[in-house]
């Protein structure tokens, strides 16, 4: 008898599981033709927060490819912009229309996705306590976690599959952070309760506050001719050595306005600013609102937007000046931002269709408490458990430029397996996509001529990377 119960509370057990995850199955996405299974829903991240994700099985015999998720940085910046523009099986491209992306992560691994802190893009906090809004990087680690359990337990076939915690920019300190604490929790389980955590990805991630800073940056502008020599030197005798504060604040400044209409994300690139519906610049973005230096005359050009919508019965197209949204600096995040927001894309992801999705929640970014110890702390303990970990960088990227990298990076004494050497995407005859070291322990590669936003801008030489280091290869 004793047995037939157990059965009985075992297939229960399936029984919920199952349709839990079949709730989330997204049928069909409007205007995203891709015919692959996946789903999308939310996990608990505390017994009041819940964290929208998106999960893409393989393409391919999902059974034997590990699970990778995916965070993006700001803080407060949703990983739908790296699910929608950068790896995910279908890219957005600047007219709003999905393209099938080749170079999809999907390819080579399970995708999970998820929006992450709380009040992040579709994600929420259902409390108005102050107190469980409060954010910073210990308590996103342990909402993270949290989550991720949370996804353990719909889909608990990937329990003990191979999982690796990938992400760019501000998740510098996500990624890393979550990874010691599945490495401390694992050594409090035995068997197949623990997560088999194999390795890192952090592209243009932070990391370490004594090297991604202002020196770093400024750096890269002078050896790439973007600032003068006499700023370099007054900030080395201002900043550093004589400090003085006033004059320090003073060559900041200098500095900072020789980044006007320079995009910080690829000094490369174009600067992209947002459009309103029918394609004029929206000069009533939040982004000239954090940004006003992008034009000095923005009134003047507010008022003539507003006159030239006006004229054509179409002032509703002016932005809603209230909205606590927070747009990349030369980045123009107003398709993604329509498309997110149209309700039948909101009931087919089965999120809460009152919300306002946004590329970056203001909200979050303000209330976010940086912590000074970075994640530099927690990576001898990562070196130590013996998990593979992969830094990469685009090298035209100020946001967080390569040379931050290399000197916290050289500054873990780690020992060099393989010296500074250069890589090519699937053995490209003609064109170097890069170069990398690697260390016991640690590998640090660049790819050359991108940005920050590495998988958007270089698919071809981003899935070749993240498959190698997948498969444990060299480049």
């Amino acid at each position: 008898m004793k047995f037939f119960q157990e059965i009985y509370f075992l297939l229960t057990i399936i029984s919920i599981t199952t349709s839990l995850i079949e709730k989330d199955i997204v049928q069909s996405l409007p205007d995203y033709d891709y015919n692959g299974l996946f789903y999308s829903g939310y996990l608990s991240a505390s017994p009041v927060k819940y964290f929208h994700y998106i999960f893409h099985e393989a393409d391919y015999n999902p059974d034997r490819k590990p699970l990778v998720l995916w965070l993006n940085g700001g803080p407060g910046c949703s990983s739908l912009s790296g699910w929608a523009s950068e790896h995910g099986p279908m890219k957005m491209d600047k007219t709003g229309k999905f393209q099938l992306n080749e170079y999809s992560w999907h390819l080579a691994a399970n995708m999970l996705y998820m929006e992450s802190p709380g009040n992040v893009g579709f994600s929420y906090i259902d409390s108005e306590m102050e107190y469980e809004k409060q954010i910073n990087d210990d308590i996103t680690a342990d909402d993270n976690f949290n989550a991720l359990l949370d996804f353990f337990k719909k889909f608990p076939s990937y329990k003990g599959r191979d999982f690796y915690i990938s992400g760019e920019s501000y998740a510098g300190i996500y990624v890393p952070m979550l990874a010691y604490k599945v490495v401390m929790y694992n050594k409090g389980i035995t068997g197949s309760q623990k997560i088999n955590l194999k390795g890192i990805l952090v592209g243009n991630g932070v990391t370490d506050y004594n090297f991604d800073n202002d020196l770093a940056l400024v750096d890269f502008m002078f050896s790439h001719h973007l600032t003068s020599y006499e700023n370099r030197m007054d900030l080395n005798k201002y900043c550093l050595m004589e400090y003085d504060q006033t004059k320090c604040d003073e060559v900041l400044n200098e500095i900072q306005q020789c980044l006007e209409n320079i995009n910080v994300y690829d000094y490369l690139q174009e600067c992209a600013l947002p459009t309103t519906e029918t394609g004029e610049r929206d000069y009533f973005s939040n982004y000239y609102k954090r940004a006003p230096w992008v034009f000095k005359n923005l009134k003047q050009k507010q008022e003539e937007l507003r006159q030239k919508l006006l004229n054509k019965n179409q002032s509703n197209n002016i932005s809603n000046q209230k909205q606590l949204k927070l747009s990349p600096p030369c980045y123009d995040d107003s398709q993604i931002t329509r498309y997110f927001n149209r309700k039948e894309v909101k009931e087919a992801l089965h999120v809460n269709t009152d919300i306002t999705w946004a590329i970056c929640s203001d909200d979050v970014n303000k209330r976010y408490k940086r912590q000074n110890k970075g994640s530099i702390w927690a990576y001898p303990t990562l070196i130590e458990s013996g998990i593979r970990i992969l830094i990469y960088s685009g090298d035209t990227d100020m946001a967080v430029p390569y040379n931050g990298n290399q000197r916290w990076i050289d500054n873990l004494n780690l020992e060099v397996e393989k010296d500074w050497v250069q890589w090519r995407a699937f053995d490209d005859p003609n064109n170097v996509a890069g170069y990398y070291i690697k260390y016991k322990g640690l590998t640090f590669c660049t790819i050359k001529g991108t940005g920050h936003m590495v998988p958007e801008w270089k698919p071809k030489e981003a899935y070749y990377m993240f498959s190698k280091f997948l498969n444990n290869e060299d480049f």
